[in-house]
């Protein structure tokens, strides 16, 4: 495999830190109105030159990239083929799992709940889950919403991450938390989790009397008119425009079987979208859908919970990095004078990134269907 620069850094980089440099204010550009901004086509030109050559040096076999400014989709596109054996091309609406980026989406949707009444961030998880216990009976009876979805429950890092990739059953798996060993009280540090996190999906379900993955798509996938996108493993195998997973060998990129890991925690790892979805649901996280996202519901999951107190490898890179943190299922990155939304997830061969920049009104989403 060739060596280059990282195809989903670069192209999250050069968009977030150099595409307010030169374009028109927000009061110049209207969501309602025709972009025709010779600063903005040049930025857009120059960025499609960019990615073309990120793509081919990263030798990636393929990926699709969308930009939303100002409540407009700027740029759009895919590259590359979704199969080595059919060798189709990757177009705007051929849908990957985004793996964590699915955390992002159970933020949005917890803070709905909290706008619509249904919950609150300071309820405690006992309240809606009366048998959820740790291994300290007293942080179970501490451990609130907040700390689910900020990644901050005290539990041993990646607790039985390892139960999920192995097919575990979800009930198993849930009441096998109680065995994890704390290594601090709920709130206090950032241990990244993935089936800890998905303890959501039952608070929520016991709050609304509805699946978290029926929730998702009412309140989300719907009104967003995001038409490619699940949340369920059927779903992406009924798909026929699906991009499958590539995995590099001597003789190049052959397919690879799309798993079924990580759907049983749909809301840390299970939901599939096109990037056509995508540059609709960040339109709404720039604050340009605010019947289904509000500006409340935005300050609250961009808002920093926790520091993460790692130098994160695809932050220390940017020259003006200050600080990173985690909100409500978004981590957020202090860079300059830049505060920046952001997730990245890794599933099955498959990445993606997903970053928002709301004071300069812009975001970006790469997709791609191989650990390149």
């Amino acid at each position: 495999m060739k060596k280059g620069p990282h195809l989903i850094f670069a192209v999250l980089l050069f968009a977030l830190m150099h595409v307010y440099t030169g374009i028109t204010s927000k009061e110049e550009v209207h969501p309602q109105e025709p972009t025709h901004f010779p600063a903005l086509d040049a930025f857009i030109e120059d960025f499609d030159v960019m990615a073309v050559r990120m793509f081919e040096k990263s030798n990636a076999p393929g990926t699709a990239i969308a930009i939303v400014k100002n409540g407009r989709i700027v740029y759009i596109k895919g590259l590359g083929i979704k199969s080595a054996e059919s060798g189709e091309p990757i177009d705007i609406h051929t849908t990957f799992r985004i793996a964590s980026v699915s955390k992002t989406f159970a933020g949005v949707l917890t803070s709905k709940l909290v706008s619509q009444g249904k919950l609150d961030w300071e309820d405690p998880v006992q309240k809606y889950v009366p048998d959820f216990q740790l291994l300290n009976p007293d942080y179970a009876s501490l451990m609130k919403i907040k700390h689910i979805l900020s990644q901050s429950t005290g539990l041993v890092q990646h607790a039985y991450t390892n139960y999920i990739e192995i097919g575990k059953d979800y009930d198993f798996m849930f009441n096998s938390l109680k065995e994890v060993q704390l290594i601090a009280a709920p709130g206090k540090v950032f241990t990244y989790q993935n089936l800890a996190f998905s303890a959501i999906e039952p608070v929520i379900k016991s709050a609304t009397g509805s699946d978290y993955t029926e929730l998702i798509k009412r309140e989300i996938f719907e009104p967003l008119n995001m038409s490619d996108a699940s949340i369920d493993y059927a779903s992406i195998m009924a798909n026929e425009n699906r991009a499958v997973p590539l995995m590099p060998r001597k003789t190049g990129w052959k397919d690879s079987k799309i798993e079924d890991s990580y759907y049983v925690v749909a809301s840390a790892g299970g939901i599939n979208a096109s990037i056509s979805d995508m540059a609709n649901y960040m339109i709404a996280l720039t604050g340009h859908r605010p019947q289904v996202v509000s500006e409340k519901m935005l300050q609250d999951i961009f808002t920093p919970q926790i520091s993460t107190d790692i130098r994160w490898r695809y932050f220390s890179k940017w020259k003006d990095y200050k600080k990173s943190y985690y909100g409500l299922g978004w981590r957020v990155v202090e860079n300059g004078n830049s505060t920046i939304a952001y997730h990245g997830g890794y599933v099955n061969g498959y990445r993606s990134q997903l970053a928002v920049n709301k004071a300069d009104d812009i975001a970006i989403c790469v997709l791609t269907n191989s650990p390149s």
